[in-house]
Order: structure tokens, then sequence, then C-alpha cells
């Protein structure tokens, strides 16, 4: 009888839990974990080495900030939806395709696009 009641109410019941868990925690995920994951911090070092047109530091910025974004993607992909994934990686490329071709203002554009989507990630 206590398989039978462990079975039919308390498991289901943990497990809803943790889905519910999982699906919500988005906002906490995003957040940097260490030092090779600060995706934000890291599109704001970028903004201004655009605003200052040093283009080699922002290179290496924009490669430091895809890197980011790859190890940040694993821990929210269960918990966010899958069109922001992609929107952020697309804006995140095309930023890279802007510093490649040093275009300063199709760039900050970009920037500006991805703090709006980085602000309702997970919300």
């Amino acid at each position: 009888m206590k398989t039978r009641f462990w079975l039919l109410y308390v498991l289901p019941i943990c497990l809803l839990l943790v889905f519910i868990a999982i699906m919500a925690s988005g906002t906490f995920l995003k957040k940097p974990f260490g030092a090779d994951d600060r995706l934000l911090e890291s599109i704001h070092k970028l903004e201004k080495q655009v605003e200052g047109k040093q283009w080699t530091e922002a290179k290496s910025q924009v490669d430091y900030a895809m890197n980011a974004w790859k190890k940040i993607v694993n821990r929210i992909q269960f918990s966010v939806e899958r069109e922001t994934i992609y929107d952020i990686l697309g804006t995140l490329a095309r930023m890279k395709g802007g510093v490649a071709a040093e275009d300063d203002k199709a760039i900050m554009e970009e920037i500006y696009y991805f703090y709006v989507l980085w602000d309702n990630l997970g919300d």
C-alpha cells in the first residue's frame, strides 16, 4: 500500500516540481558561473571598443563572446525558448561579421538589440 502511495502521489508531484524548477531557472542560469562565461560584460567591452574603433581588441572580444554563449546555452537550453537562443546566436554572428567588416554602425545596432534579448532571456 505504501509503495502504491509513493508511485501515485509523491513521485509525480516531485517530478512536476523538478520540471517547474528547470523551466523557471533561465534568469538564474544566464548569470556567469566562472571567468569564461561573462557574456554581458564582454558585450559591454565590445561596445566600448567599437566606439573607440579598436578593431583588434574587438575581434578578440567577439570571439570570447561567442565561446561564452556556447557555455551559457548548454545551461539554459531547457528553460528558454529555442527562438530566443537562435536570435541571440544570430545577433552575435552579425556582430562578428560587423567587426570583420569594421562597420561600427551595424555593430552598435546589434549590440542594443542584444541587450533587449538578454534582458528578456528567461522571463
